[in-house]
């Protein structure tokens, strides 16, 4: 027999994405209770009163809130969480709950409207819980991605590991290159404006929140490492003036 989830608690529901899918769920006719640093419900009275319980907090501080929380989430009911990072929140959720539990990561920002934006969900424990999950996506109108959490982790390390990494990167070299930002704006071109459109963008979100991006993730190391060592292996094309191999390096980019 299935279980019912309608009452929905969320630890971080007042801000972020934890705010989003408050509000994602509260079109679909749920009964939400965010709670936040504000909220006069406090996580542990909100398990004890939900179905659902979402974890939905920094990265740094997921574990801790799941080890909290956990043990006041009973079984019949569902844990789930709404981070990047997918392997070590799922296995601290199973260790320190009897509930069902799903992995989650919206792969956007908090938007009006996420119709036919990407979700990957991971499978903890339980089958209604996950039922329940890929039923309010699907709702909504999301694409869903079913995978196991070490494999998320990884495609995150490349995804957003080294997107990050090479954003900061290029911010960097840009603020030791010696020009002004005016002097660089006013040369422009339109791709390198579009780029510059996202250092700035991603330069005005909390630091801690790219930092356990890149750090948190065992992963992204990896492919920071991997890509720090193909630069190094186009640098001597670019220093030995050698259009022969350049060209062979683009074409075989394009694969041909």
């Amino acid at each position: 027999m299935g279980l019912s989830f309608s009452k929905v608690g969320i630890v971080g529901g007042t801000g972020g994405m934890g705010e989003w899918f408050a509000n994602f769920l509260e079109k679909q006719g749920y009964d939400v209770y965010p709670v936040g640093r504000s909220t006069e419900l406090t996580p542990k009275m909100m398990a004890r009163l939900c179905d659902v319980v979402v974890i939905s907090v920094p990265i740094p501080v997921t574990i801790q809130m799941i080890q909290t929380i956990g043990p006041f989430v009973k079984e019949r009911r569902l844990l789930m969480d709404l981070t990047s990072i997918k392997q070590k929140p799922l296995e601290a959720m199973l260790a320190h709950t009897d509930a069902e539990v799903v992995g989650v990561h919206p792969l956007f920002g908090p938007v009006e409207n996420a119709e036919g934006q990407r979700v990957a969900i991971c499978q903890g424990r339980g089958n209604s819980g996950l039922k329940w999950v890929k039923k309010v996506f699907d709702t909504g109108k999301l694409k869903i991605l079913e995978m196991e959490p070490k494999e998320h982790d990884r495609l995150m390390g490349l995804i957003q590991g080294v997107n990050h990494f090479s954003t900061l990167g290029l911010a960097h070299c840009i603020r030791s290159s010696g020009f002004s930002i005016d002097e660089i704006e006013k040369c422009s071109t339109s791709t390198f404006k579009r780029r510059l459109d996202r250092i700035y963008k991603l330069l005005e979100q909390p630091a801690d929140l790219f930092g356990s991006l890149l750090i948190d993730n065992p992963e992204s190391l990896n492919y920071i490492r991997l890509y720090r060592d193909v630069l190094n292996e186009m640098i001597p094309i670019i220093e030995n003036k050698d259009h022969d191999a350049f060209q062979k390096l683009f074409y075989s980019l394009r694969g041909e």
